[in-house]
């Protein structure tokens, strides 16, 4: 292993591990978990250049389609982090230099991590999801790119998981009324079949959703990188 992806392993490890982060497999990327979600921390390689950026993020663990459901993405408050007025942290054979660069970039990392530890509470989630849609719908109305349409269903699978049936499914409806190609369109009208069935009870939403994250977490778990992955029924 070369000494800088050394010194970010070691560095990262002093820095998350203390904090109940686990590092997937030997991995640059370490993971908070928080039932049905991780915090994601990504040490981010260049193609370019030895050294790294730094993306911090929550990763869902809800079921999307495909590919989607075998691995893990930035869906909610992905954010680079930057110090010094730069994104990159580059390794110029000083590995003193470097190591002090790369803890202060993992100490940004850490303290923008420590907010959206607080998604291991749904009530934390939903506030933070809400106040996205809001914004969501502002942009809409302003005629503007109001970003990736899996923040509806995101947002709807924490208000099941509260029991606000009624909430979560007037986000699966919005879903389910855009213009989609094929796959999206397909996952979306499923997701519909699911949620908006007229017989389907709270009690019986949150249970889907609380299914559908044990399957993904089994999933995972069952993977080499994830076996410091706590072993947990999500409830």
């Amino acid at each position: 292993m070369d000494n800088h992806n050394k010194i970010i392993i070691q560095v990262a490890n002093n820095v998350f591990s203390p904090m109940g982060f686990f590092q997937k497999g030997k991995s640059r990327t370490w993971l908070y978990d928080c039932g049905y979600c991780f915090v994601q921390v990504e040490f981010q390689p260049s193609a370019y250049s030895r050294g790294s950026f730094c993306n911090v993020g929550i990763a869902f663990l809800f079921e999307y389609f495909g590919g989607l459901n075998e691995t893990l993405g930035f869906d909610y408050g992905c954010k680079r982090i930057t110090i010094n007025n730069t994104q990159f942290v580059e390794y110029n054979n000083d590995d003193e230099i470097f190591e002090k660069q790369i803890f202060q970039l993992a100490q940004y990392a850490l303290k923008y991590a420590k907010v959206l530890m607080g998604f291991k509470s749904p009530k934390y989630a939903n506030r933070c999801m809400s106040k996205l849609i809001f914004q969501k719908r502002l942009k809409e109305m302003l005629g503007k790119w109001n970003g990736p349409i899996f923040d509806y269903y995101n947002a709807a699978m924490i208000k099941f998981l509260l029991g606000e049936l009624n909430s979560g499914r007037r986000l699966i409806e919005k879903l389910n009324s855009l213009k989609l190609e094929s796959p999206f369109k397909e996952w979306a009208e499923h997701s519909y079949s699911e949620f908006c069935d007229d017989e389907l009870t709270a009690e019986q939403a949150r249970n889907k959703v609380c299914s559908m994250v044990n399957r993904q977490r089994n999933y995972f778990k069952q993977k080499g990188a994830f076996r410091k992955m706590p072993d947990i029924n999500f409830l």
